[in-house]
Formats: structure tokens, sequence, C-alpha cells
């Protein structure tokens, strides 16, 4: 007797749509990080380059307020690697918690969704391949993210091994088929 299964496939849908967004949001932190590197890289040297306007001392103020935010900024670019590895590391957590839940019936619907997965982050690597090769100031401050664009470039190795050992989690709990 098979009971309702809707749970068994949501956990399914989380783990492999969550290595989905975290792909995504890789590529959208490295772009996004990047471009706000490549800001602050430009404007910080003009602001320090102000001096005095009037009596008040515009050097000294971007000393004591802007360059603390630049030092983050330019630190991002490690801060952003160990961010998606703390996700990847979550996804097995997540797995983890849907131990119970997971019915050997729905390994098939794992694989193809994995198989989408992996084409997806196909997909995703060579989009950011082109942004990283690229020899404009924006593929130079990419390149600084060294963690991150490995993990995105490699993407799809690495997403097809983490789902198959979510899955070798999710699915050896407990046996609850015909429940």
């Amino acid at each position: 007797m098979i009971g309702n299964k809707r749970g068994n496939v949501m956990a399914i849908l989380l783990i492999v749509g969550g290595l989905f967004l975290l792909v995504m949001f890789g590529v959208m932190l490295s772009l996004g990080s990047s471009t706000i590197n490549w800001v602050m890289d430009e404007t910080v040297p003009e602001l320090k380059a102000l001096g005095e306007v009037g009596s008040w001392n515009a050097s000294d103020t971007v000393r004591m307020t802007i360059d603390p935010v630049n030092t983050f900024i330019q630190n991002f670019t490690w801060v952003s690697g160990v961010v998606y590895i703390f996700g990847l590391i979550g996804m097995f957590g997540l797995a983890y918690a849907f131990r119970s839940t997971g019915d050997k019936w729905l390994i098939g619907l794992f694989l193809a969704l994995v198989l989408i997965l992996v084409i997806a982050c196909i997909f995703m690597s060579n989009i950011y391949e082109d942004f990283f090769g690229s020899s404009d100031v924006m593929g130079d401050i990419m390149k600084e993210h060294v963690l991150l664009s490995w993990l995105i470039l490699y993407s799809p190795g690495i997403m097809s091994i983490i789902a198959f050992i979510a899955g070798i989690i999710l699915f050896s709990g407990p046996v609850r088929e015909g429940v």
C-alpha cells in the first residue's frame, strides 16, 4: 500500500532545487561582488584625493568611513567562497534532516533531477567562463575570486558528487515503504 508521497517528493525537490539555487547564487555573488569591487577601486582613490572642502576634511572622513567598507569588499573575494562552501555543507544537513522520508521508489526521480541539475550547471559554468576568461577589467577582478570561481567553473562535477552523496544520505534512512 502506497501512502501519500508528497513529503518525499518535496524533500528531493528541496535538495536538488537548493543545489541549483546555490550555483545561481554563486554566479550572482561573484558578478555582483566583482562589480562592487570595481566601483570601489575607481571611486575610493578619487574620494581620498578630495582633501578639504570648506572646513570639512573629506579625506579624513573617507579614511574613517569608506576605507573599512572598501577593506571588507576587497576581502569578500575569499568570504564568498567560504559562504558557498557553507551552502554546500548545508545541503548535506538538509539531506540528513529529510533522511527518514526517503522512499526507495523515488530514486529514479532523484537521478533524473540530478541529471537536469548537472546540465544546468554546465550551462551556468559556461556563462561564467565567458565572463571569467575575458581580458577586460571585470574578468581581471573575477579572477581574484579564486575559490568561488573554481567551484563555479567545476560545478557540474562538484554538484554531481554532492548530489549523489546527498542522495545516499537521503535514501539510506530507515525503510518506510508501504507505511
